[in-house]
């Protein structure tokens, strides 16, 4: 295969679990950005020494980590900088956590298509932008409260259906 394309195939599948690792390490969207651009250059430079046979998000964490250290470095100035011991520590339990939250977000995509095709409507709206529920509410002539309350019983059967999934895994404290 392809070199580069097999870089942007792994790039564009994990780039979001990159992005969700910086955002807790870092506080705002354009820091967040910034780096996540370094990242893919840096993973794009080094692309030749990637071992096929690894996972690839472990490696791109670690490129992820070493941007977040320049980053910091060139914050220092700023008043609202997370300590290295606080660094470390989210860094420690993002790496304990990261399977779990794969296998969480692999059972919530299942779980969601298990909905009806109007509930996935619903929750992507909800989760999709501002506002969004409300225009639906004046678009179907159907109250915003009961939307909301449609809403909270399907978040209620997304986390059962979670949970179930992750048990039929193994996960025993999902």
């Amino acid at each position: 295969m392809d070199p580069a394309a097999e870089f942007v195939r792994l790039w564009t599948c994990h780039q979001a679990e990159v992005e969700r690792y910086l955002f807790t390490l870092m506080s705002r969207t354009n820091d967040v950005d910034g780096v996540l651009q370094e990242v893919s250059v840096k993973l794009w430079e080094k692309w030749d020494q990637f071992d096929q046979e690894r996972p690839f998000v472990p490696w791109a964490l670690k490129f992820a980590w070493f941007e977040v250290q320049k980053w910091r470095q060139r914050q220092a100035r700023e008043k609202l900088v997370f300590s290295n011991e606080l660094l470390e520590q989210l860094n420690a339990v993002y790496e304990d956590e990261v399977s779990l939250m794969e296998t969480r977000r692999r059972a919530l995509e299942v779980c969601l298509g298990k909905l009806n095709r109007q509930e996935r409507k619903w929750v992507q709206l909800r989760y999709s932008k501002h506002g969004a529920v409300k225009q639906e509410a004046e678009r179907t002539g159907v109250s915003m409260h009961k939307l909301y309350y449609a809403l909270e019983k399907i978040r209620v059967r997304l986390l059962e259906c979670i949970g179930e999934t992750m048990r039929k895994e193994g996960w025993s404290d999902a």
